[in-house]
């Protein structure tokens, strides 16, 4: 019998959504995120080479400082295969981004989420369910931003809100799956 079914029937969905996100740091270490800690988790998945995914970099930072005293855990993570923790940390460097950049090697989280794009990013509330996914914004030029997707589920959740979009489509370059 398959388990995950079999223990499905007895276990509440969110229980399955509520596990520790699983990273590596650019030096190979792991990291373990417990969305639990957090009112609001944010995934951005990136690329080092993708252009659209580049374009958004001061957008990114603007996120971070939106972020940074709130009860709000941004992270940064890098799916492709064909990107080196080494270039990712190059990047970073380069990017200086004010959060740590990750890893995601074998695609796990990228899988786990249903995420093919860069930039795409995954909104999570504090019990793991994902309650939005897509783009950072409605616009790849910022002049032209109208809907800051991110930033408004994240704080319908800050403030106890339903989550008024549930997802704008991703646009980019797709991960370079294992």
């Amino acid at each position: 019998m398959n388990r995950r079914l079999f223990l499905g029937g007895f276990i509440p969905a969110p229980a399955w959504s509520a596990a520790a996100i699983r990273l590596s740091r650019t030096d190979g270490m792991p990291e373990y995120v417990d969305v639990k800690e957090y009112r609001a988790t944010v995934i951005v998945f990136l690329s080092t080479v993708c252009p659209i995914s580049n374009a958004y970099q001061e957008r990114i930072r603007a996120l971070a400082k939106h972020f940074e005293d709130k009860a709000v855990r941004l992270l940064l993570v890098n799916a492709n295969d064909n990107e080196s923790a080494a270039e990712t940390e190059r990047y970073a460097a380069d990017v200086k981004f004010p959060v740590p950049f990750f890893k995601d090697w074998r695609n796990t989280v990228a899988d786990r989420f249903g995420v093919t794009l860069t930039p795409e990013v995954v909104v999570i509330d504090a019990s793991g369910a994902p309650r939005y996914q897509g783009a950072i914004d409605d616009s790849r030029n910022p002049a032209r931003v109208k809907v800051e997707a991110v930033k408004i589920a994240v704080d319908d959740l800050l403030a106890g809100r339903p989550v008024s979009i549930k997802s704008i489509r991703a646009f980019g370059c797709a991960i370079k799956k294992v």
